[in-house]
């Protein structure tokens, strides 16, 4: 057995190859599968495959080099990599560490030749082994299904990984108990050994237990410089690291859960460039500066202690002038400050000619948003939008286009999406054809994600755009949520009135938005599609609203809590119906509400 009561099928496959590869065809064919020769974690990866529409002949998975040499995780796990390591030097044998995403962070071969065919097949530092790229694979099935997962040649999807087997296990935070990486042994088919599976987890393990001595020193010494932090008059302190945060009473009594989500994301850049001005959830203006607490002995920080000095209101003077009108766009909504306050600036800036960089996550509207202020400021004017993402596909091609956008007469607004997926090979002449344009008229704007913390500078492209707004994430901008809905609403609601119930305007207003303003609009259209009559109540939306969970699901997971949200809705809330209607104990079925963190309103919700 494996640590999450999976079998370890590792030594089964030299026999039972030749029926694995006969399986395999079959359902690629499309016809049934014996279930006497696949196993079912397998079957289930291979209809997740073809769902995702995998190529079974070739391997195409992003890469992404930018990975954190000194994380927790790599911390953790260098010494115990060392030795497996070590201890496998004389075996045709790859160990690999990769981290939640599937991305693959290290990897440890002494075999020349397999090497270079994990080289060929992609399964190399920088590169996703997740399902949805690559199919049927140790690494990212271990994802999906949340256990250590062994994959025998024939049993992998592609074609192009055929030729070996492999094992991994996952690593799980100790105290939040989210997986947080993999460790993963991978051999050539002919070589793979039953032991792999015990490896691995024995591995996992060791990993595991060093996490928890290293969060310990963390905790101790991030409390410790929270404990022995300074406070002064109207000054209050926070302590906040990637799973904790710690407030003492004056601040959490003024700051909410938006706040604490706000400090966590701003802190390493607070540590680094000083003192900032920070506008709290209800609107209040505070001074925050941060330093970061050093955990001795686990190479790197503990965290960040985050001094909070609420700034007076300034009182209206009577020879000021009016405050400006809140600037309203057609299309689009907002009430809250942020909102409000990067809409005046970037009706300023367009009314000035102001070259602008505008920053926020993807699904925030940025693109929406500069063509309605365009709209409304340059009336008249042609605006034309080059997607940065798509150069490398004929770079001159593309550079010629912005370059004509550039060089017209007339003051037309220019934008460039995606400046941040810009390919190496234009970054240097975009640069100079922005630099060369810098006196035309009319605006150009950059759209790009937020500034990566890590990353010293912006890229010479970006340094062309002396003015900067940011659009904040919806999860920081809970009071837009309501006034969004309607207008959502109707873009989608075929000329229906249609609105939302209270209890459902509170599920949307709570709800985290990892997707943002585009993740909201979905779940409109979902709730949209499941309503009747002319409201739509909380049974309509999304289950996944209806869930609170702290860490990523998994694939499986998602399914697990979709279940028990919807026997809640089948059955009035009745904790003890539901669980019967699932055939699980009432016992188990409030452990997965508690561990979901799943919330349905109205009446009988009584367990």
């Amino acid at each position: 057995m494996g640590r999450d009561g999976v079998v370890a099928d590792g030594g089964r496959g030299a026999g039972d190859e030749p029926g694995r590869r006969s399986a395999r065809e079959l359902f690629l064919e499309g016809e049934p599968v014996p279930a006497r020769v696949v196993r079912p974690p397998i079957l289930n990866s291979w209809q997740r495959s073809r769902l995702w529409g995998v190529d079974t002949d070739r391997i195409e998975t992003p890469y992404n080099p930018d990975l954190d040499p000194h994380s927790k995780l790599s911390a953790a796990a260098g010494p115990v990599l060392d030795r497996l390591a070590a201890t496998l030097a004389d075996s045709p044998m790859s160990l690999i560490l990769t981290d939640a995403k599937s991305r693959i962070r290290e990897r440890r071969v002494g075999n020349r030749d397999l090497s270079g065919h994990l080289d060929a097949i992609s399964l190399a530092p920088g590169f996703s082994y997740a399902e949805e790229f690559v199919g049927t694979n140790g690494i990212g099935t271990a994802i999906e299904d949340g256990r250590t997962a062994c994959v025998f040649g024939p049993e992998h999807f592609s074609e192009r990984l055929q030729r070996v087997s492999c094992a991994a296990a996952p690593i799980r935070n100790p105290t939040s108990g989210r997986i947080i990486g993999l460790v993963d042994l991978t051999s050539w088919r002919a070589t793979a050994s039953p032991l792999m599976v015990a490896l691995v987890e024995e591995a996992a393990a060791d990993i595991e237990g060093r996490l928890l001595d290293l969060a310990t020193l963390r905790e101790r010494a991030l409390l410790d410089a929270f404990v022995t932090g300074r406070r002064g008059p109207g000054r209050l302190l926070v302590a906040v690291a990637d799973d904790c945060f710690m407030a003492d009473a004056a601040a959490s009594e003024l700051l909410g859960p938006a706040d604490h989500r706000l400090l966590r994301e701003r802190a390493a850049g607070l540590a680094r460039g000083g003192a900032a001005d920070l506008q709290l959830q209800d609107g209040r203006s505070v001074l925050a500066r941060a330093r970061p607490v050093e955990a001795p002995g686990t190479g790197g920080n503990a965290g960040y202690v985050v001094e909070i000095q609420v700034l007076p209101a300034r009182a209206p003077e009577a020879t000021a002038p009016p405050a400006p009108p809140q600037v309203r766009l057609p299309g689009l909504a907002g009430r809250s400050p942020a909102w409000r306050s990067v809409v005046q600036r970037l009706t300023t800036l367009a009314a000035a000619g102001r070259w602008t960089l505008l920053r926020g996550e993807q699904g925030t509207g940025k693109l929406a948003l500069v063509r309605a202020v365009h709209r409304q400021q340059l009336t008249g004017r042609r605006l034309t939008v080059h997607d940065c993402a798509q150069a490398g596909r004929g770079t001159a091609a593309w550079l010629r286009g912005v370059a004509r956008a550039l060089d017209t007469d007339g003051a037309d607004t220019v934008v460039l999406r995606h400046l941040d997926a810009l390919p190496d090979t234009a970054v240097a002449a975009l640069d100079g054809l922005l630099r060369a344009a810098a006196d035309r008229p009319g605006w150009v704007v950059a759209l790009s994600a937020p500034r990566d913390p890590a990353a010293d500078a912006d890229p010479r492209p970006a340094r062309n755009f002396l003015s900067e707004a940011t659009l904040p994430p919806l999860r920081l901008r809970p009071d837009d949520v309501a006034p969004l809905v309607p207008v959502l609403l109707a873009r989608h609601a075929g000329g229906s009135d249609v609105q939302c119930s209270e209890q459902a305007l509170r599920t949307l207003a709570r709800a985290n938005w990892p997707g943002n303003v585009r993740q909201l609009e979905g779940s409109l259209r979902y709730a949209l599609a499941h309503h009747s009559g002319p409201w739509i109540e909380e049974t309509d939306l999304p289950p996944s609203l209806l869930s609170h969970a702290q860490h990523p699901l998994t694939a499986w997971e998602q399914t697990e809590r979709d279940m028990i949200v919807q026997a809640l809705l089948d059955n009035g809330g009745d904790k003890s119906k539901a669980a019967k209607a699932l055939g699980i104990s009432r016992a188990t079925m409030y452990r997965k509400i508690t561990g979901y963190q799943i919330s349905i309103g109205g009446p009988g919700s009584a367990g």
